[in-house]
């Protein structure tokens, strides 16, 4: 199976994804910081069971091919990543989802799962911090600047 690229807007943005496989278990790969799903998750676009899965990565608004906007860190951006991520897959059609999240991806899957639970199927995490500081915010706004 191919992997097909688009965008769609969720949230008055248009997110870019990549989708792969006609599984019936929907998996949403979430990347770190400065990430995009090709660049973080292109191994698992291509090698996941394709008959077991339907594999979607997406970039972030302000990632990648999400751009525009520029990638922005309000005191909320995990609370609205995950949003955004929960609102890409219904728009996708897919009624639950896995969540496999690496890094700030990894956050912002704990806090999808969280907040809609009826909607999280499974949820993998790595690489992720249990909170945010104001110095990371600080740190987040200077290397994306780079």
């Amino acid at each position: 199976t191919s992997i097909t690229s688009s965008k769609i807007q969720v949230n008055g943005v248009h997110l870019h994804y990549q989708q792969t496989g006609e599984g019936s278990h929907a998996v949403l790969l979430l990347p770190g910081m400065l990430g995009s799903g090709q660049t973080d998750f292109g191994p698992q676009l291509k090698s996941m069971n394709k008959q077991l899965f339907t594999v979607v990565a997406w970039d972030p608004r302000g990632y990648g091919k999400s751009i525009p906007p520029s990638r922005d860190f309000p005191p909320d951006f995990f609370e609205r990543d995950a949003k955004d991520a929960v609102d890409l897959m219904q728009a996708l059609k897919f009624k639950k989802f896995s969540l496999l999240g690496w890094s700030d991806g990894g956050i912002t899957a704990l806090i999808a799962a969280a907040k809609y639970p009826d909607l999280i199927h499974k949820l993998v995490v790595w690489g992720a911090n249990a909170s945010v500081t104001q110095e990371d915010v600080r740190i987040y706004h200077g290397m994306y600047e780079l």
